[in-house]
């Protein structure tokens, strides 16, 4: 046996371990799993010394191995920071790219500046010097951090985040205790312009008073997640970015809607076909009802909302999330509504969870009057409402005010009208067009300030009908009228009057009519009775007058309306028939279960359109002199649908003016309204007569001298002023003549 030397033994060691360790890091780099270690370096600290709620911004260079930097899995960068008293607040970095714009054929464009970075905004909530330092994992669970460093917050007169007052629940407040009223309008999206439409619109809202808007992040405009599942779009990013930035500057707060409902739907403004969630473009999802329960889903959007709450979440101008706009429009919502709440819980849950500011969240539905199973959820900090003409909102100020008022009581929270408007419809030619003078714009303004709510109803026709009609003036006059006035310091609660009947025999008296008018659609009313007072006012919750007034094939949703009605001199009563059931109907009008009024309506038409005019006619009926209990009945197959009833001579032309307001014994704003004008009064022109000699008497003040203060809430501006007492807790207000409506406010003088 041949003996080999100790130089050829350790010469055949070195070859085998060279081999070895070349074969390996061959087999590496075919398997492309060469890894580098990651490096974190802050670029810039902006700036070191910030004021109190404003950014602070952070640019942070990130060496590592990732194809996705929208991947938490794949590349993880954080911020750590230590306040000044002592608490430890994470807070997502977030993958960034620079754009210029400029304004081209009538159209914006954006081109990329540089290379993308990785960014983190911070908004500091206590005074004194930060510590911050930034950490980065990757696919491997490889970890680097940078050094520490600081800065500095000092004082500042900004108010903070928007919080739901802990005094008031009915108002919002900031966190420096300062609260607000809000008038708002919907901007959702931009046209071909982009941001430049914001530069315009902001500029004349901001003139106008307007300090609270709605902005989606939809599909075709903000949206980040449409094209590819998973990876976000920079551009789209950005200009949310200009904007929310536009904002600040101009003193406008931001409820930002996450989702729309047209992502989940096949049928309403269906958008589910170019979902990237949909398995048909590589998704995970079946059909639009998976998203509630989809697991993959489900950790998608939430990696979208940590993505959100990374870029955006600096700001105190953002009011508020909104998870989803009109969530009941989504595909089969109603048989999977318990999975639907589920889901808001735990999205809400989980942004606050992330969030470093703690903001509200809410969501929203297109029917007002659902979803207890949502807005009865702790997570879910205030109740939005949607509304729409034509059918069922011709008297926009009542209809808003229970709505409102409704909310209020069951649910104990903020509610605000985020979307309204005379006419639902885009195409074709929408009543709004008609309303000129924005009667119904001005009627939405006022009537819910004065029922309870933070913020006025927010209009959702901005770009085609708000701004090219220049109506902001609306806007400028209710503004202009609560400016000043703190909603949570003044302890409000519903002011009540009641009309001063002039001393006239029965006989001299001027009597006027009612018109009530529906405010419910496809859906069974909880309550069908209803008192029609001398002032004509309704008693009973007015949102459930039936614009469908069911027969025997709806058995489920007929709950048809009863009305007590006093009609001193007699009158009559006038049913105005819109259309009706291809099956047919047979209307009846009762008194005190006796039919006297019975009229076959078979179709005419061939259709199943609820409002298509097919009709267009008054029913009418004679009513003796007395009070009687007025049912309105179909004895018929189907339904037929009304746009009015009117019971002649059933009010005094003296005490029917509309008295809606605030006090707390020692103020008091009110806004008195003649409920004969309308938008729809404005759009038919019909004749509006006025309330001439009107006397309210205005109660719960505490005695006193006070000044009392008319306001056009047109020009917007006061128009006299006078000193009044209050006698036994009562004030009294004279006018001599109401065609529209006056803004009146009663404050107590020192003493």
């Amino acid at each position: 046996m041949e003996v080999i030397s100790r130089k050829k033994v350790l010469a055949i060691i070195v070859v085998v371990i060279l081999g070895v360790s070349l074969f390996g890091v061959t087999l590496i780099l075919q398997r492309k799993e060469v890894y580098s270690v990651p490096t974190v370096e802050v670029l810039r600290i902006h700036p070191e010394a910030a004021p109190l709620y404003s950014l602070v911004e952070v640019d942070v260079n990130v060496s590592a191995d990732f194809d996705n930097p929208f991947d938490p899995g794949e590349i993880d960068v954080r911020a750590v920071l230590v306040s000044p008293s002592g608490r430890k607040i994470t807070v997502p970095a977030f993958y960034y790219q620079e754009f210029k714009r400029e304004l081209a054929g009538g159209g914006e464009r954006l081109s990329p500046v540089g290379k993308p970075v990785w960014k983190v905004r911070f908004t500091p909530t206590e005074v004194g010097r930060y510590g911050v330092y930034v950490e980065a994992r990757d696919r491997r669970g490889y970890t680097a951090s940078s050094g520490v460093y600081s800065f500095q917050a000092v004082p500042s007169q900004l108010p903070g985040f928007v919080r739901v007052s802990s005094r008031d629940p009915r108002y919002l407040e900031f966190d420096d205790g300062s609260s607000t009223f809000f008038v708002g309008i919907n901007v959702c999206w931009s046209g071909s312009k982009g941001t430049y439409d914001y530069d315009e619109w902001f500029a004349a809202m901001s003139a106008a008073g307007i300090n609270m808007v709605r902005i989606w992040m939809a599909p075709w405009c903000f949206g980040i997640e449409w094209n590819q599942l998973g990876r976000y779009n920079l551009r789209e990013a950005w200009k949310l970015d200009y904007v929310l930035k536009l904002a600040e500057k101009y003193g406008i707060y931001v409820i930002l809607c996450l989702m729309n409902h047209g992502q989940l739907s096949t049928q309403v403004n269906p958008q589910w076909s170019d979902n990237p969630y949909n398995k048909a473009r590589g998704g995970p999802l079946n059909k639009p009802e998976e998203f509630w329960t989809n697991e993959e889903a489900i950790e998608l959007f939430k990696r979208r909302l940590k993505y959100i709450v990374a870029r955006w979440s600096y700001s105190t101008h953002l009011l508020a999330w909104e998870l989803w706009n009109e969530v009941d429009l989504t595909d089969n919502y109603m048989a999977v509504r318990e999975q639907v709440a589920k889901w808001h819980r735990e999205m809400a849950t989980y942004l606050k969870s992330i969030d470093p500011y703690n903001r509200l969240v809410t969501t929203s539905f297109a029917n007002p009057n659902l979803d207890p199973l949502v807005w009865t959820l702790n997570e879910i900090d205030f109740v939005t409402i949607h509304k729409y003409g034509p059918e069922g909102f011709r008297d926009i100020p009542m209809t808003l005010r229970e709505l409102v008022l409704k909310a209020l009581e069951l649910y104990r929270k903020p509610v605000l009208v985020t979307e309204f408007g005379v006419d639902w419809r885009w195409e074709g030619k929408p009543y709004y067009y008609f309303d000129k003078e924005g009667v119904g714009l001005h009627d939405g303004l006022w009537s819910t300030l004065v029922a309870g709510s933070p913020v006025t109803a927010m209009s959702w026709w901005w770009d085609n009908y708000v701004h090219p009609f220049k109506l902001y003036y609306h806007f400028k006059a209710v503004s202009e009228f609560f400016k000043g006035v703190s909603p949570t310091a003044s302890n409000f609660k519903s002011l009540v009057a009641e009309p001063l009947l002039q001393n006239e025999s029965r006989e001299e008296r001027q009597l006027s009519d009612v018109r009530v008018y529906p405010s419910l659609g496809w859906a069974r009313p909880y309550n069908n009775y209803f008192v029609v007072k001398p002032d004509g006012s309704i008693e009973g919750d007015i949102t459930q007058i039936p614009s469908f007034i069911q027969g025997r094939s709806h058995p489920e949703l007929r709950n048809n309306p009863l009305f007590k009605v006093s009609f001193p001199v007699g009158g009559r009563i006038i049913v105005h028939v819109n259309s009706v059931s291809r099956a047919g109907a047979v209307l009846v009008i009762a008194i005190n279960n006796s039919i006297v009024k019975q009229v076959n309506l078979p179709d005419r038409d061939g259709k199943y359109e609820a409002f298509a005019k097919e009709y267009d006619m008054d029913v009418v009926a004679d009513v003796p002199p007395g009070t009687h209990e007025v049912r309105i009945e179909n004895l018929g197959t189907d339904w037929y649908t009304i746009d009015y009833i009117i019971f002649e001579k059933a009010a005094l032309k003296s005490a029917k003016a509309r008295v809606y307001g605030l006090t707390n014994g020692t103020l008091a704003l009110a806004w008195v309204k003649n409920p004969e004008r309308t938008w729809w009064s404005a759009v038919m022109n019909e004749t509006v007569e006025p309330i001439r000699n009107l006397k309210l008497r205005f109660k719960d003040f505490k005695d006193g001298l006070y000044i009392l203060e008319f306001y056009d809430t047109r020009r917007g501006s006061f128009v006299s002023a006078s000193k009044v007492k209050s006698v036994e807790g009562a004030i009294v207000i004279e006018l001599d003549e109401l065609f529209d409506d006056v803004a009146v406010r009663i404050r107590k003088l020192e003493e």
